[in-house]
Protein backbone atom coordinates (compact mmCIF):
# COMPACT_ATOMS: atom_id res chain seq x y z
CA UNK A 1 0.00 0.00 0.00
CA UNK A 2 1.42 3.11 0.82
CA UNK A 3 0.23 2.19 4.18
CA UNK A 4 -1.77 5.04 5.29
CA UNK A 5 1.15 6.47 3.75
CA UNK A 6 0.43 6.41 0.18
CA UNK A 7 -1.69 9.17 1.33
CA UNK A 8 1.44 11.24 1.66
CA UNK A 9 -0.37 14.45 1.83
CA UNK A 10 -3.68 13.61 3.29
CA UNK A 11 -3.84 15.78 6.34
CA UNK A 12 -6.11 13.40 8.18
CA UNK A 13 -6.20 9.81 7.15
CA UNK A 14 -9.14 7.72 7.80
CA UNK A 15 -9.21 5.28 10.55
CA UNK A 16 -10.97 3.24 8.24
CA UNK A 17 -12.62 5.87 7.31
CA UNK A 18 -11.75 8.72 9.54
CA UNK A 19 -14.19 9.24 12.40
CA UNK A 20 -15.96 12.47 11.72
CA UNK A 21 -17.96 13.52 14.63
CA UNK A 22 -21.41 14.56 14.97
CA UNK A 23 -23.36 12.09 12.87
CA UNK A 24 -23.50 8.31 12.79
CA UNK A 25 -22.97 8.21 9.04
CA UNK A 26 -19.74 10.18 9.32
CA UNK A 27 -18.70 8.08 12.29
CA UNK A 28 -19.14 4.89 10.41
CA UNK A 29 -17.26 6.16 7.38
CA UNK A 30 -14.62 6.85 9.88
CA UNK A 31 -13.35 3.64 10.85
CA UNK A 32 -12.79 0.94 12.43
CA UNK A 33 -13.29 -1.65 14.28
CA UNK A 34 -14.64 -6.30 14.53
CA UNK A 35 -15.61 -19.26 15.04
CA UNK A 36 -16.54 -21.77 13.16
CA UNK A 37 -19.57 -22.03 10.90
CA UNK A 38 -20.26 -23.73 7.61
CA UNK A 39 -17.99 -22.34 4.92
CA UNK A 40 -18.48 -21.79 1.26
CA UNK A 41 -16.52 -24.54 -0.42
CA UNK A 42 -13.71 -23.38 -2.66
CA UNK A 43 -14.09 -25.23 -5.91
CA UNK A 44 -12.14 -25.43 -9.12
CA UNK A 45 -8.47 -25.02 -9.79
CA UNK A 46 -5.87 -22.51 -8.74
CA UNK A 47 -5.02 -19.44 -10.70
CA UNK A 48 -1.44 -19.05 -9.60
CA UNK A 49 0.08 -18.85 -6.15
CA UNK A 50 -2.22 -21.64 -5.08
CA UNK A 51 -5.33 -19.58 -4.39
CA UNK A 52 -8.51 -21.58 -4.43
CA UNK A 53 -10.71 -19.35 -6.54
CA UNK A 54 -12.54 -21.25 -9.27
CA UNK A 55 -11.30 -20.36 -12.72
CA UNK A 56 -12.93 -20.81 -16.08
CA UNK A 57 -11.34 -22.78 -18.85
CA UNK A 58 -9.10 -21.16 -21.48
CA UNK A 59 -10.51 -17.88 -22.71
CA UNK A 60 -9.52 -16.33 -26.00
CA UNK A 61 -7.81 -12.96 -25.49
CA UNK A 62 -10.21 -10.13 -26.33
CA UNK A 63 -9.34 -8.05 -29.36
CA UNK A 64 -7.20 -5.02 -28.62
CA UNK A 65 -9.41 -1.96 -28.14
CA UNK A 66 -9.34 1.24 -26.18
CA UNK A 67 -10.23 0.82 -22.54
CA UNK A 68 -13.30 2.97 -23.08
CA UNK A 69 -14.61 0.75 -25.88
CA UNK A 70 -13.71 -2.47 -24.07
CA UNK A 71 -15.50 -1.21 -20.97
CA UNK A 72 -18.63 -0.10 -22.82
CA UNK A 73 -18.98 -3.45 -24.55
CA UNK A 74 -18.07 -5.66 -21.60
CA UNK A 75 -20.69 -8.16 -20.51
CA UNK A 76 -20.52 -11.36 -18.51
CA UNK A 77 -23.17 -13.87 -17.55
CA UNK A 78 -23.03 -17.06 -15.50
CA UNK A 79 -20.84 -15.41 -12.90
CA UNK A 80 -20.21 -17.17 -9.55
CA UNK A 81 -22.92 -16.86 -6.90
CA UNK A 82 -25.42 -15.74 -9.56
CA UNK A 83 -23.80 -12.31 -9.53
CA UNK A 84 -25.25 -9.83 -11.96
CA UNK A 85 -23.56 -6.84 -13.55
CA UNK A 86 -25.50 -3.60 -13.19
CA UNK A 87 -23.10 -1.19 -14.86
CA UNK A 88 -19.72 -0.91 -16.60
CA UNK A 89 -18.32 2.59 -16.96
CA UNK A 90 -14.98 4.27 -17.57
CA UNK A 91 -13.55 6.30 -14.71
CA UNK A 92 -11.18 8.91 -16.06
CA UNK A 93 -7.73 9.35 -14.56
CA UNK A 94 -7.70 11.79 -11.65
CA UNK A 95 -4.86 12.71 -9.35
CA UNK A 96 -2.77 9.60 -8.71
CA UNK A 97 -5.54 7.25 -9.88
CA UNK A 98 -5.30 5.91 -13.45
CA UNK A 99 -8.09 5.47 -15.95
CA UNK A 100 -9.97 2.24 -15.21
CA UNK A 101 -13.08 0.38 -16.24
CA UNK A 102 -15.34 0.03 -13.20
CA UNK A 103 -17.67 -2.96 -13.35
CA UNK A 104 -20.43 -2.87 -10.74
CA UNK A 105 -22.90 -5.52 -9.73
CA UNK A 106 -24.71 -7.33 -6.97
CA UNK A 107 -25.13 -10.74 -5.38
CA UNK A 108 -28.51 -11.51 -3.84
CA UNK A 109 -27.84 -13.65 -0.78
CA UNK A 110 -31.17 -13.38 1.03
CA UNK A 111 -34.02 -10.99 1.65
CA UNK A 112 -31.85 -9.46 4.38
CA UNK A 113 -28.55 -9.22 2.51
CA UNK A 114 -27.56 -8.18 -0.99
CA UNK A 115 -23.86 -7.63 -1.71
CA UNK A 116 -23.03 -4.60 -3.85
CA UNK A 117 -19.57 -4.89 -5.40
CA UNK A 118 -17.16 -3.13 -7.73
CA UNK A 119 -14.22 -4.38 -9.79
CA UNK A 120 -11.73 -1.85 -11.20
CA UNK A 121 -9.96 -2.97 -14.38
CA UNK A 122 -6.92 -1.04 -15.63
CA UNK A 123 -5.98 -1.00 -19.31
CA UNK A 124 -4.54 -4.30 -20.57
CA UNK A 125 -1.09 -2.78 -21.05
CA UNK A 126 -1.12 -1.42 -17.49
CA UNK A 127 -2.41 -4.54 -15.71
CA UNK A 128 0.24 -6.45 -13.80
CA UNK A 129 -1.76 -9.68 -13.91
CA UNK A 130 -2.78 -9.54 -10.24
CA UNK A 131 -5.78 -8.64 -8.08
CA UNK A 132 -6.08 -6.89 -4.74
CA UNK A 133 -9.19 -7.03 -2.57
CA UNK A 134 -9.67 -3.90 -0.45
CA UNK A 135 -11.62 -4.29 2.78
CA UNK A 136 -13.85 -1.68 4.39
CA UNK A 137 -14.02 -0.19 7.86
CA UNK A 138 -16.30 -0.01 10.90
CA UNK A 139 -19.49 -1.95 10.11
CA UNK A 140 -18.92 -1.66 6.33
CA UNK A 141 -21.97 -0.64 4.29
CA UNK A 142 -20.01 1.15 1.56
CA UNK A 143 -17.71 0.19 -1.33
CA UNK A 144 -14.14 1.09 -0.29
CA UNK A 145 -12.79 1.70 -3.79
CA UNK A 146 -15.41 4.44 -4.19
CA UNK A 147 -13.86 6.31 -1.24
CA UNK A 148 -10.76 8.43 -2.07
CA UNK A 149 -9.40 7.82 1.41
CA UNK A 150 -9.23 4.08 0.83
CA UNK A 151 -7.62 4.58 -2.56
CA UNK A 152 -5.02 6.80 -0.87
CA UNK A 153 -4.54 4.27 1.92
CA UNK A 154 -3.76 1.37 -0.39
CA UNK A 155 -1.47 3.64 -2.42
CA UNK A 156 -0.24 4.03 -5.95
CA UNK A 157 1.55 0.67 -5.98
CA UNK A 158 -1.92 -0.89 -6.18
CA UNK A 159 -2.85 0.99 -9.38
CA UNK A 160 -1.67 -1.76 -11.78
CA UNK A 161 -3.86 -4.30 -9.97
CA UNK A 162 -7.47 -5.26 -10.57
CA UNK A 163 -9.07 -3.81 -7.44
CA UNK A 164 -12.00 -5.68 -5.89
CA UNK A 165 -14.26 -4.44 -3.09
CA UNK A 166 -17.80 -4.67 -1.72
CA UNK A 167 -20.13 -3.26 0.91
CA UNK A 168 -20.13 -6.73 2.60
CA UNK A 169 -23.85 -7.27 2.06
CA UNK A 170 -25.65 -4.27 3.55
CA UNK A 171 -26.05 -0.60 2.69
CA UNK A 172 -26.27 1.06 6.10
CA UNK A 173 -23.50 2.15 8.47
CA UNK A 174 -25.01 0.87 11.71
CA UNK A 175 -25.18 -2.69 13.07
CA UNK A 176 -28.94 -3.27 12.97
CA UNK A 177 -28.65 -5.88 10.21
CA UNK A 178 -26.62 -8.18 12.50
CA UNK A 179 -29.75 -9.97 13.71
CA UNK A 180 -29.90 -11.59 10.25
CA UNK A 181 -27.54 -14.58 10.09
CA UNK A 182 -26.94 -14.31 6.34
CA UNK A 183 -26.10 -10.61 6.57
CA UNK A 184 -23.81 -11.30 9.52
CA UNK A 185 -21.96 -14.07 7.69
CA UNK A 186 -21.56 -11.88 4.63
CA UNK A 187 -20.07 -9.07 6.69
CA UNK A 188 -17.92 -11.45 8.69
CA UNK A 189 -16.29 -13.37 5.84
CA UNK A 190 -18.46 -14.61 2.98
CA UNK A 191 -18.92 -11.38 1.01
CA UNK A 192 -15.21 -10.84 0.36
CA UNK A 193 -14.74 -14.49 -0.56
CA UNK A 194 -17.68 -14.49 -2.96
CA UNK A 195 -16.73 -11.18 -4.56
CA UNK A 196 -13.15 -12.41 -5.02
CA UNK A 197 -14.54 -15.27 -7.07
CA UNK A 198 -16.64 -12.85 -9.09
CA UNK A 199 -13.74 -10.43 -9.59
CA UNK A 200 -11.45 -13.23 -10.70
CA UNK A 201 -13.91 -14.34 -13.35
CA UNK A 202 -14.40 -10.78 -14.56
CA UNK A 203 -10.64 -10.35 -14.91
CA UNK A 204 -10.41 -13.60 -16.88
CA UNK A 205 -13.14 -12.55 -19.28
CA UNK A 206 -11.89 -8.99 -19.65
CA UNK A 207 -8.22 -9.81 -20.24
CA UNK A 208 -8.45 -13.36 -21.55
CA UNK A 209 -6.16 -14.77 -18.85
CA UNK A 210 -6.31 -15.65 -15.19
CA UNK A 211 -4.69 -13.52 -12.46
CA UNK A 212 -1.32 -14.85 -11.35
CA UNK A 213 -1.54 -13.49 -7.79
CA UNK A 214 -4.25 -12.36 -5.42
CA UNK A 215 -3.71 -10.13 -2.40
CA UNK A 216 -5.98 -8.75 0.33
CA UNK A 217 -5.52 -5.34 1.95
CA UNK A 218 -7.47 -3.77 4.79
CA UNK A 219 -7.39 -1.44 7.77
CA UNK A 220 -9.24 -1.92 11.08
CA UNK A 221 -12.32 -3.99 10.20
CA UNK A 222 -10.75 -4.44 6.76
CA UNK A 223 -7.60 -5.73 8.46
CA UNK A 224 -9.77 -8.16 10.37
CA UNK A 225 -11.31 -9.37 7.11
CA UNK A 226 -7.83 -9.97 5.68
CA UNK A 227 -6.84 -12.12 8.66
CA UNK A 228 -10.19 -13.92 8.66
CA UNK A 229 -9.68 -14.77 4.98
CA UNK A 230 -6.34 -16.40 5.86
CA UNK A 231 -8.05 -18.36 8.64
CA UNK A 232 -11.19 -19.45 6.79
CA UNK A 233 -10.16 -19.48 3.13
CA UNK A 234 -6.43 -20.25 3.17
CA UNK A 235 -6.28 -20.71 -0.62
CA UNK A 236 -7.94 -17.40 -1.52
CA UNK A 237 -4.90 -15.13 -1.30
CA UNK A 238 -1.17 -15.31 -1.90
CA UNK A 239 -0.67 -12.52 0.62
CA UNK A 240 -2.76 -10.61 3.16
CA UNK A 241 -1.98 -7.13 4.51
CA UNK A 242 -3.70 -6.14 7.76
CA UNK A 243 -3.35 -2.64 9.19
CA UNK A 244 -4.40 -2.26 12.83
CA UNK A 245 -6.79 -5.22 12.46
CA UNK A 246 -9.93 -5.18 14.62
CA UNK A 247 -9.82 -8.92 15.22
CA UNK A 248 -11.73 -8.92 18.53
CA UNK A 249 -14.65 -6.62 17.95
CA UNK A 250 -16.91 -8.24 20.51
CA UNK A 251 -14.16 -8.04 23.11
CA UNK A 252 -13.81 -4.36 22.27
CA UNK A 253 -17.54 -3.65 22.43
CA UNK A 254 -18.31 -5.59 25.62
CA UNK A 255 -15.21 -4.72 27.63
CA UNK A 256 -15.05 -0.99 26.87
CA UNK A 257 -18.45 -0.41 28.49
CA UNK A 258 -17.15 0.48 32.01
CA UNK A 259 -14.49 2.83 30.60
CA UNK A 260 -16.91 4.65 28.31
CA UNK A 261 -19.51 4.91 31.05
CA UNK A 262 -16.95 6.66 33.22
CA UNK A 263 -16.08 9.13 30.44
CA UNK A 264 -19.71 10.11 29.91
CA UNK A 265 -21.06 9.75 33.42
CA UNK A 266 -20.12 13.27 34.52
CA UNK A 267 -18.76 16.30 32.63
CA UNK A 268 -15.75 16.43 34.94
CA UNK A 269 -14.65 12.99 33.65
CA UNK A 270 -14.70 14.04 29.99
CA UNK A 271 -11.59 15.55 28.33
CA UNK A 272 -11.99 18.56 26.04
CA UNK A 273 -9.54 19.27 23.18
CA UNK A 274 -7.67 21.67 25.47
CA UNK A 275 -7.36 19.01 28.17
CA UNK A 276 -6.23 16.45 25.60
CA UNK A 277 -3.51 18.80 24.41
CA UNK A 278 -2.45 19.47 28.01
CA UNK A 279 -2.11 15.77 28.75
CA UNK A 280 -0.43 14.95 25.41
CA UNK A 281 2.24 17.56 26.05
CA UNK A 282 2.90 16.25 29.56
CA UNK A 283 3.01 12.58 28.50
CA UNK A 284 5.38 13.37 25.66
CA UNK A 285 7.64 15.39 27.95
CA UNK A 286 7.77 12.50 30.42
CA UNK A 287 8.34 9.64 27.93
CA UNK A 288 9.82 11.16 24.78
CA UNK A 289 13.49 10.49 25.53
CA UNK A 290 12.99 6.85 26.59
CA UNK A 291 13.92 5.81 23.03
CA UNK A 292 17.17 7.81 23.15
CA UNK A 293 15.92 10.98 21.46
CA UNK A 294 13.62 13.82 22.48
CA UNK A 295 11.81 14.31 19.17
CA UNK A 296 8.11 14.29 20.05
CA UNK A 297 7.79 10.55 19.35
CA UNK A 298 7.17 8.06 22.18
CA UNK A 299 9.01 5.02 20.84
CA UNK A 300 9.57 2.97 23.99
CA UNK A 301 5.93 2.71 25.02
CA UNK A 302 6.53 -0.15 27.46
CA UNK A 303 8.84 2.01 29.57
CA UNK A 304 6.31 4.86 29.67
CA UNK A 305 4.38 4.70 32.94
CA UNK A 306 3.52 8.37 33.28
CA UNK A 307 0.60 9.29 35.56
CA UNK A 308 -0.39 12.99 35.44
CA UNK A 309 -0.73 13.53 39.18
CA UNK A 310 1.06 16.89 38.99
CA UNK A 311 -1.70 18.16 36.70
CA UNK A 312 -4.44 17.62 39.31
CA UNK A 313 -6.50 20.77 39.77
CA UNK A 314 -5.84 22.40 43.13
CA UNK A 315 -8.69 24.86 42.82
CA UNK A 316 -11.38 25.45 40.24
CA UNK A 317 -11.35 23.33 37.10
CA UNK A 318 -9.65 25.02 34.13
CA UNK A 319 -7.81 24.13 30.92
CA UNK A 320 -4.42 24.08 32.67
CA UNK A 321 -5.24 21.19 35.01
CA UNK A 322 -7.05 17.86 35.17
CA UNK A 323 -9.80 16.82 37.55
CA UNK A 324 -9.57 13.58 39.53
CA UNK A 325 -12.23 12.15 37.21
CA UNK A 326 -10.19 13.05 34.12
CA UNK A 327 -7.06 11.45 35.57
CA UNK A 328 -9.14 8.33 36.21
CA UNK A 329 -10.31 8.41 32.57
CA UNK A 330 -6.67 8.39 31.45
CA UNK A 331 -5.87 5.55 33.83
CA UNK A 332 -8.72 3.48 32.37
CA UNK A 333 -7.40 3.97 28.81
CA UNK A 334 -4.10 2.43 29.89
CA UNK A 335 -5.65 -0.40 31.95
CA UNK A 336 -6.61 -3.89 30.79
CA UNK A 337 -10.38 -4.49 30.94
CA UNK A 338 -12.14 -7.70 31.90
CA UNK A 339 -15.90 -8.03 31.54
CA UNK A 340 -16.90 -11.68 31.92
CA UNK A 341 -18.16 -12.34 28.40
CA UNK A 342 -17.20 -15.53 26.54
CA UNK A 343 -15.51 -14.90 23.18
CA UNK A 344 -14.37 -17.14 20.33
CA UNK A 345 -11.17 -19.20 20.58
CA UNK A 346 -10.98 -18.89 24.37
CA UNK A 347 -10.28 -15.14 24.21
CA UNK A 348 -11.40 -13.00 27.14
CA UNK A 349 -11.25 -9.37 28.21
CA UNK A 350 -9.78 -6.52 26.18
CA UNK A 351 -6.29 -5.08 26.68
CA UNK A 352 -5.20 -1.50 27.29
CA UNK A 353 -4.30 0.93 24.53
CA UNK A 354 -0.77 1.97 23.56
CA UNK A 355 0.90 5.17 24.69
CA UNK A 356 0.90 8.33 22.59
CA UNK A 357 -2.69 8.44 21.38
CA UNK A 358 -3.44 11.81 22.98
CA UNK A 359 -0.98 13.42 20.56
CA UNK A 360 -2.91 12.04 17.57
CA UNK A 361 -6.54 12.56 16.57
CA UNK A 362 -7.44 9.25 18.25
CA UNK A 363 -8.44 10.34 21.74
CA UNK A 364 -10.83 12.96 20.41
CA UNK A 365 -12.33 10.82 17.67
CA UNK A 366 -12.40 7.39 19.29
CA UNK A 367 -12.48 8.07 23.02
CA UNK A 368 -14.14 11.40 23.88
CA UNK A 369 -15.87 12.75 20.78
CA UNK A 370 -16.91 16.31 20.04
CA UNK A 371 -18.64 17.05 23.35
CA UNK A 372 -19.75 15.44 26.58
CA UNK A 373 -23.40 15.85 25.63
CA UNK A 374 -23.02 14.42 22.11
CA UNK A 375 -21.56 11.06 23.16
CA UNK A 376 -20.38 10.69 19.59
CA UNK A 377 -16.94 9.13 19.96
CA UNK A 378 -16.46 6.15 17.69
CA UNK A 379 -15.86 3.68 20.52
CA UNK A 380 -19.13 4.79 22.14
CA UNK A 381 -20.92 4.50 18.81
CA UNK A 382 -19.85 0.92 18.07
CA UNK A 383 -20.43 -0.16 21.66
CA UNK A 384 -23.95 1.25 21.61
CA UNK A 385 -24.70 -0.35 18.23
CA UNK A 386 -23.55 -3.73 19.56
CA UNK A 387 -25.62 -3.30 22.72
CA UNK A 388 -28.75 -2.73 20.62
CA UNK A 389 -28.09 -6.04 18.83
CA UNK A 390 -27.29 -8.22 21.86
CA UNK A 391 -30.16 -6.82 23.95
CA UNK A 392 -32.43 -6.79 20.89
CA UNK A 393 -33.67 -3.35 21.86
CA UNK A 394 -32.91 -0.27 19.70
CA UNK A 395 -33.66 1.93 22.72
CA UNK A 396 -31.34 0.13 25.16
CA UNK A 397 -29.80 2.32 27.86
CA UNK A 398 -26.08 1.91 27.11
CA UNK A 399 -25.10 3.62 30.34
CA UNK A 400 -26.99 1.05 32.41
CA UNK A 401 -27.12 -2.33 30.65
CA UNK A 402 -25.03 -5.30 31.80
CA UNK A 403 -23.13 -7.06 28.97
CA UNK A 404 -22.67 -10.21 31.07
CA UNK A 405 -26.41 -10.92 30.91
CA UNK A 406 -26.23 -11.67 27.17
CA UNK A 407 -23.62 -14.44 26.90
CA UNK A 408 -25.23 -16.36 24.04
CA UNK A 409 -25.61 -13.22 21.94
CA UNK A 410 -21.97 -12.18 22.41
CA UNK A 411 -20.77 -15.70 21.64
CA UNK A 412 -22.82 -15.81 18.43
CA UNK A 413 -21.30 -12.55 17.22
CA UNK A 414 -17.77 -13.46 18.25
CA UNK A 415 -17.84 -16.92 16.65
CA UNK A 416 -18.84 -15.39 13.33
CA UNK A 417 -16.94 -12.10 13.23
CA UNK A 418 -13.79 -12.25 15.34
CA UNK A 419 -10.52 -13.21 13.69
CA UNK A 420 -8.71 -14.93 16.55
CA UNK A 421 -8.29 -18.50 15.26
CA UNK A 422 -4.56 -19.22 15.76
CA UNK A 423 -4.39 -22.07 13.22
CA UNK A 424 -2.75 -20.51 10.17
CA UNK A 425 -1.09 -23.77 9.12
CA UNK A 426 -3.23 -24.24 5.98
CA UNK A 427 -2.54 -20.67 4.87
CA UNK A 428 1.20 -20.98 5.50
CA UNK A 429 1.27 -24.44 3.94
CA UNK A 430 -0.23 -23.01 0.78
CA UNK A 431 2.60 -20.50 0.53
CA UNK A 432 0.60 -17.52 1.82
CA UNK A 433 2.35 -14.48 3.31
CA UNK A 434 1.00 -12.19 6.03
CA UNK A 435 2.02 -8.65 6.91
CA UNK A 436 0.49 -6.94 9.97
CA UNK A 437 1.18 -3.27 10.76
CA UNK A 438 0.21 -1.26 13.82
CA UNK A 439 0.52 2.31 14.98
CA UNK A 440 1.60 2.00 18.61
CA UNK A 441 -0.59 4.98 19.60
CA UNK A 442 -3.81 3.35 18.35
CA UNK A 443 -6.70 4.25 20.67
CA UNK A 444 -9.46 2.49 18.77
CA UNK A 445 -8.21 -1.08 18.36
CA UNK A 446 -5.80 -2.37 20.98
CA UNK A 447 -2.31 -3.18 19.77
CA UNK A 448 -2.04 -5.69 22.60
CA UNK A 449 -4.98 -7.80 21.45
CA UNK A 450 -3.22 -8.36 18.11
CA UNK A 451 0.04 -9.03 19.98
CA UNK A 452 -1.78 -11.69 22.01
CA UNK A 453 -3.11 -13.19 18.79
CA UNK A 454 0.33 -13.31 17.19
CA UNK A 455 1.66 -15.00 20.33
CA UNK A 456 -1.12 -17.60 20.08
CA UNK A 457 -0.16 -18.35 16.47
CA UNK A 458 3.50 -18.71 17.47
CA UNK A 459 2.54 -21.00 20.35
CA UNK A 460 0.61 -23.22 17.96
CA UNK A 461 3.00 -23.20 15.01
CA UNK A 462 6.35 -22.24 16.51
CA UNK A 463 8.03 -18.83 16.38
CA UNK A 464 10.45 -19.84 13.63
CA UNK A 465 7.67 -21.15 11.41
CA UNK A 466 5.69 -17.96 12.00
CA UNK A 467 8.57 -15.90 10.63
CA UNK A 468 8.64 -18.06 7.51
CA UNK A 469 5.39 -16.50 6.36
CA UNK A 470 4.43 -13.58 8.64
CA UNK A 471 5.69 -10.27 10.06
CA UNK A 472 4.17 -7.99 12.70
CA UNK A 473 5.65 -4.49 12.43
CA UNK A 474 4.84 -1.21 14.15
CA UNK A 475 5.31 2.57 14.01
CA UNK A 476 5.38 4.62 17.24
CA UNK A 477 3.30 7.78 17.77
CA UNK A 478 0.90 6.92 14.94
CA UNK A 479 -2.75 6.37 15.80
CA UNK A 480 -5.71 4.52 14.36
CA UNK A 481 -6.56 7.62 12.36
CA UNK A 482 -3.14 7.15 10.72
CA UNK A 483 -1.84 10.49 11.96
CA UNK A 484 0.38 11.75 14.76
CA UNK A 485 3.98 12.86 15.32
CA UNK A 486 5.47 9.56 14.13
CA UNK A 487 6.39 8.22 10.70
CA UNK A 488 3.78 5.79 9.41
CA UNK A 489 3.91 5.76 5.62
CA UNK A 490 5.10 2.42 4.19
CA UNK A 491 4.49 0.91 0.78
CA UNK A 492 3.15 -2.39 2.10
CA UNK A 493 1.68 -3.49 -1.23
CA UNK A 494 5.10 -3.36 -2.88
CA UNK A 495 6.66 -5.03 0.16
CA UNK A 496 4.17 -7.90 0.02
CA UNK A 497 4.59 -8.39 -3.72
CA UNK A 498 8.38 -8.45 -3.38
CA UNK A 499 8.07 -11.09 -0.68
CA UNK A 500 5.68 -13.28 -2.66
CA UNK A 501 7.36 -12.91 -6.06
CA UNK A 502 11.02 -12.66 -5.11
CA UNK A 503 11.24 -14.08 -1.61
CA UNK A 504 12.47 -10.75 -0.23
CA UNK A 505 11.21 -10.79 3.37
CA UNK A 506 10.07 -7.34 4.62
CA UNK A 507 12.79 -7.00 7.24
CA UNK A 508 14.24 -3.61 6.26
CA UNK A 509 11.11 -1.54 5.75
CA UNK A 510 11.30 2.19 6.40
CA UNK A 511 8.35 4.31 7.53
CA UNK A 512 8.23 7.92 6.36
CA UNK A 513 6.38 11.10 7.29
CA UNK A 514 5.50 13.71 4.69
CA UNK A 515 4.26 17.26 4.70
CA UNK A 516 0.86 17.57 3.01
CA UNK A 517 1.29 17.60 -0.76
CA UNK A 518 4.97 16.69 -0.64
CA UNK A 519 6.74 13.56 -1.85
CA UNK A 520 9.92 14.27 0.11
CA UNK A 521 9.98 12.69 3.58
CA UNK A 522 10.66 15.00 6.50
CA UNK A 523 11.15 12.06 8.88
CA UNK A 524 11.98 8.37 8.56
CA UNK A 525 12.16 5.48 11.01
CA UNK A 526 12.74 1.74 10.67
CA UNK A 527 9.51 -0.27 10.85
CA UNK A 528 10.45 -2.63 13.67
CA UNK A 529 9.05 -6.04 14.45
CA UNK A 530 6.96 -5.92 17.61
CA UNK A 531 7.89 -5.58 20.47
CA UNK A 532 11.00 -3.78 19.22
CA UNK A 533 11.01 -0.03 18.56
CA UNK A 534 13.40 2.43 16.87
CA UNK A 535 16.14 3.48 19.32
CA UNK A 536 18.36 6.44 18.41
CA UNK A 537 22.06 5.69 17.99
CA UNK A 538 23.06 8.94 19.69
CA UNK A 539 24.87 10.65 16.85
CA UNK A 540 23.20 10.30 13.46
CA UNK A 541 20.75 12.58 11.65
CA UNK A 542 17.50 12.29 13.69
CA UNK A 543 15.46 12.53 10.50
CA UNK A 544 17.02 9.44 8.91
CA UNK A 545 16.09 5.82 9.60
CA UNK A 546 19.76 4.81 9.46
CA UNK A 547 20.30 6.66 12.74
CA UNK A 548 18.02 4.20 14.55
CA UNK A 549 18.20 0.50 15.38
CA UNK A 550 15.32 -1.74 16.35
CA UNK A 551 15.59 -2.48 20.07
CA UNK A 552 13.53 -4.33 22.65
CA UNK A 553 14.75 -2.13 25.53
Amino acid sequence: MKLHGARKGLATAACCPRVSIPTINRLARALAAFAPVALLAACGGSGGGGAGVPLAGPVAPPPVASLEKACASFAATDLPHKATITKSALRKAEGTLPEVCVVRGSIFSSAGSTIQWAVELPASAAWNGKTITIGGGAFDGFIPTDDPRYQAMVGTSANPYVKISSDSGHQTRGFEWASDDVALRNHAFEANHSVLEVGTQIAIRFYGKAPTRRYSFGHSNGGRSSLVAAQRYPRDYDGVIALEPAISQQGHEANNVPMLRHFFEKPENWLSPAKLALYAKAETRACDSLDGLADGIIGNIEACNYVPTELLCEGADNDECLTAGQIESIRLIYTDRRVEVALADGVSGYPRFGRGGAATSDWRNFMFGSSFEARDSFNYFVGYEAAKVVVQDPAVDYMRYDPTQYQAQWTRLSNLIDGTNPDLSPFAGNGGKMLIWYGLADACVSLYRTAEYVDSVKARMGASQFREFARFITSPSVGHGLDGPGAGSIDLVAAMDNWVERGAAPDKLVASKFEPGSTTPILQRPACEYPMFPRYDGSGDPAKASSFACSAT
